[in-house]
């Protein structure tokens, strides 16, 4: 929904795509039949064909009911779900998409004008981004947590790159983050946006406030070279922005930048080396965007009443500015999905320990 209010406040600065939502998945899921991994058949964890949804509630029924009252150590649960979580990740796979969702999709693209061969089996480069409905929430953000695939080029990667999106809320570094958070762990729905590649040059967040000292009328911008910047754990150029000064916290410092390939796929390739990433007229445009999305978009409140400031995802490509998202900023627990942020907290850096070098470590 956000990405929509995005496409109607910047129509040129948004890609377009296509939206899978909650129900697409869930059809796909009842119809599903069980598929053991082949690291998986020595064992008798779940009986290959049987209904998916019938495996799924057996296992979270003796997971939440049963082993966790229990009292069941994190090591024992961990060992027990993962390979649970592998056999449902492996049966949404290789469950094929219906003739009528093929279709639905199909048709969908070719009116965004994303197929571009005669017989409609080629397209553009898109993503495949994941949403769902265990995101965005009060207390907890969720970016990054489940796959987005890169810049893909056929019909049929994309209908197999739908069903891993669909699949990767069933890791278990999903799943373990998310399931303190909801009352019905059954009830987890992947949406999906099909959105046209944009092969940027540079990319990353802009947040809408001072995030550590609170102060609303700065932003904070975190910048890396390439596509995916300051969301996947690289390196990147944070600056603090107010109306009098902008503050270099922390430079790039990666050797390597991840770049979209024309024939589809990304690869990493070395960085450019120059000492900064955004120039004054990049800086002066993102900024400009945000300042119009903090007076346009009304904003949700955190428990204290006030408003939250506005996480944006955006990139530049030959010197245009694209936005890719906008949600609202949860608050400084999601610095864990801001690698790139990280440095600005100071509570986070380590104590410091002494350690005797005699000492014989037993």
């Amino acid at each position: 929904a956000y990405l929509g209010e995005l496409k109607r406040l910047f129509p040129k600065s948004v890609s377009r795509g296509v939206v899978l939502p909650f129900g697409v998945y869930y059809t796909h899921y009842q119809q599903a039949k069980v598929v053991v991994p082949e690291d998986l058949k020595h064992t008798n964890i779940a009986k290959a064909g049987e209904p998916l949804p019938d495996f799924v509630e057996r296992t979270y029924q003796t997971f939440f009911a049963e082993l966790i009252p229990g009292g069941a150590s994190e090591k024992e649960l961990k060992t027990w779900i993962e390979p649970r979580l592998a056999v449902i990740r492996a049966s949404i796979m290789e469950s094929p998409l219906s003739a009528e969702h093929e279709n639905a999709i199909q048709e969908a693209l070719d009116r965004q004008g994303l197929l571009r061969s005669e017989d409609k089996s080629q397209t553009v480069g898109c993503f495949v981004r994941s949403d769902t409905n265990v995101e965005d929430l009060d207390n907890f953000n969720g970016a990054g947590l489940n796959l987005t695939l890169f810049n893909l080029r056929s019909l049929q990667d994309i209908y197999n790159g739908i069903k891993k999106v669909w699949a990767s809320p069933f890791t278990y570094r999903s799943f373990s983050w998310r399931q303190p958070l909801i009352d019905e762990p059954l009830w987890v729905l992947p949406s999906i946006v099909i959105l046209e590649s944009v092969p940027s040059e540079k990319s990353g967040v802009l947040i809408t406030a001072d995030i550590f000292q609170g102060d609303p009328d700065k932003m904070v911008v975190a910048t890396s070279e390439g596509v995916g910047g300051a969301v996947d754990g690289t390196s990147a150029e944070t600056l603090l922005w107010s109306p009098q000064s902008v503050e270099l916290v922390n430079s790039y410092k990666s050797a390597w930048r991840q770049m979209l390939k024309p024939d589809g796929g990304s690869e990493v390739v070395p960085s450019t080396g120059k000492d900064y990433v955004l120039n004054q007229k990049e800086l002066k445009e993102v900024i400009a965007a945000a300042t119009k999305i903090k007076r346009k978009l009304e904003p949700t409140l955190d428990a204290s009443g006030r408003p939250r400031p506005w996480d944006i995802e955006f990139g530049f490509s030959k010197g245009q500015l694209w936005l890719f998202q906008v949600r609202p900023f949860v608050g400084n627990e999601e610095i864990r999905n801001l690698p790139a942020l990280a440095s600005l907290d100071v509570t986070t850096a380590p104590k410091r320990q002494f350690i005797a070098l005699d000492e014989v470590i037993k």
